[in-house]
């Protein structure tokens, strides 16, 4: 169960879905046109934002938008609530709770609200060609298994394969590997150099288990999603987590894998003391900035195969439903206003992430060279199915589980999986 759909049974489902233009300023019909005016103007009516705070800018970076939407509609106030990521949660859910939903919320989950009727689908508050000007890629990964495109992605970031060249070297690899067999060969090289050196990090903790066994699942070829359903106990799954126990069982990654997060990764990395980890760009930022003694690169995450893999996160913009015409035709003109590219690109730079449209994702390869090989994966990655509401059940299950793989067959593994999941229903 959701932390939304859990909020919203402690209400009584029927109150909280009969909503009103609650907390939002003046009114108007909920079914009718909104109100503008000849010179195009709203009227007075106020419109609420809920985002996370990415950066010391994030509240100004906000605030440049709405002075900016304010000279085009300055009858309608916008007020602000900016929170940390690590209470974020909970902020939603007062909101919720007290039904002051927020207008637009920046969040990274979609599913719950969607699930229970609380959002506009988002085409009904962005413009056709704001949507469009959004990497196809990336968008798709704000539908909901119902096929509507609830929410749309405002920043992203992508996963990729980081390997310390110094120690390939040393080892005699000569290039990065592309399949399991070479990633194999190559991390039991590295492990057997000795003092303390790992060939592969493999976070198996709770941060991260269901990033690592996922790309490994897509890597044999496999995903969670099975027709309408997810499912952890199949075939794929089974030789993922099978790969995954031979690296451990070999001594090829660092010791406790099923206890260790990413951080915990990435400091036996940047300190030159891991061939091999999956990294993103804000991981290998520090790197480069603080360990410049740690010589890396980046290719495609192995697979079976060889076909290229990455892993693919995004943010979201959602809107709640407010039944009022005046405030949603606000909502859609400050959100077509957003995504432009003057506002968004100062907005986006802001959060230290990836852009999501086109036109920046084209103007951050050109510019951002540190970064290209995380810009190119963009237009590639795979995204776990958080447009399905059962994907907080196996998300859950993996990270409490996964990591038992150090000790167990991957077969009683994911069948310990599979039971947690169908035990939510």
């Amino acid at each position: 169960m959701t932390r939304i759909r859990k909020t919203l049974v402690a209400l009584g489902l029927a109150t909280a879905l009969t909503l009103t233009a609650c907390g939002g300023g003046g009114s108007s019909s909920s079914t009718g046109p909104a109100e503008t005016g000849p010179d195009g103007k709203l009227p007075a009516t106020t419109i609420k934002i809920l985002a996370p705070s990415y950066s010391d800018s994030s509240k100004s970076d906000w605030e440049k938008i709405i002075t900016k939407f304010n000279e085009k509609q300055p009858n309608v106030k916008v007020e602000l609530q900016i929170e940390g990521w690590d209470d974020f949660s909970s902020k939603v859910q007062a909101r919720i709770q007290a039904r002051d939903f927020p207008d637009i919320l920046n969040d990274n989950a979609f599913a719950g609200a969607a699930s229970e009727g609380l959002l506009y689908p988002i085409n009904e508050v962005m413009s056709p060609e704001t949507l469009s000007s959004i990497e196809p890629a990336l968008l798709k990964n704000g539908e909901g298994s119902d096929g509507t495109q609830w929410a749309a992605p405002d920043i992203a970031s992508s996963r990729m394969l980081a390997y310390n060249t110094d120690l390939f070297q040393q080892a005699g690899i000569a290039e990065a590997p592309k399949t399991w067999a070479e990633l194999e060969d190559a991390a039991k090289k590295i492990s057997e150099l000795g003092a303390d050196t790992y060939g592969y990090g493999l976070p198996l903790g709770q941060e991260e288990a269901q990033v690592e066994s996922s790309l490994w699942l897509w890597g044999a070829g496999g995903d969670w999603v099975q027709g309408d359903k997810l499912v952890a106990n199949q075939p794929t799954a089974v030789e993922a987590f099978g790969e995954m126990k031979k690296l451990i069982d070999a001594g090829a990654t660092q010791p406790n894998p099923g206890a260790t997060n990413r951080q915990q990764a990435a400091d036996l990395f940047n300190n030159g003391k891991l061939g091999m980890m999956l990294s993103h760009s804000g991981l290998l930022k520090v790197t480069r900035e603080n360990f410049p003694q740690t010589k890396f690169a980046v290719a495609p995450i192995p697979s079976k195969g060889g076909d290229p893999v990455a892993f693919g996160v995004t943010d979201f913009i959602v809107a709640f439903k407010n039944e009022d015409a005046n405030r949603k035709e606000a909502t859609k003109q400050f959100l077509d206003l957003m995504y432009s590219d003057k506002l968004y690109e100062t907005w986006y730079k802001g959060t230290g992430l990836l852009p999501v449209t086109q036109s920046m994702i084209e103007k951050g390869r050109a510019e951002d060279t540190a970064n290209a090989e995380f810009y190119e994966a963009l237009t590639y990655v795979k995204f776990l199915p958080v447009g399905n509401p059962k994907w907080d059940a196996l998300q859950k299950a993996l990270q409490g589980t996964a990591g038992t793989v150090a000790n167990d067959s991957p077969e009683a593994v994911l069948t310990k999986v599979q039971a947690q999941l169908d035990a939510q229903g």
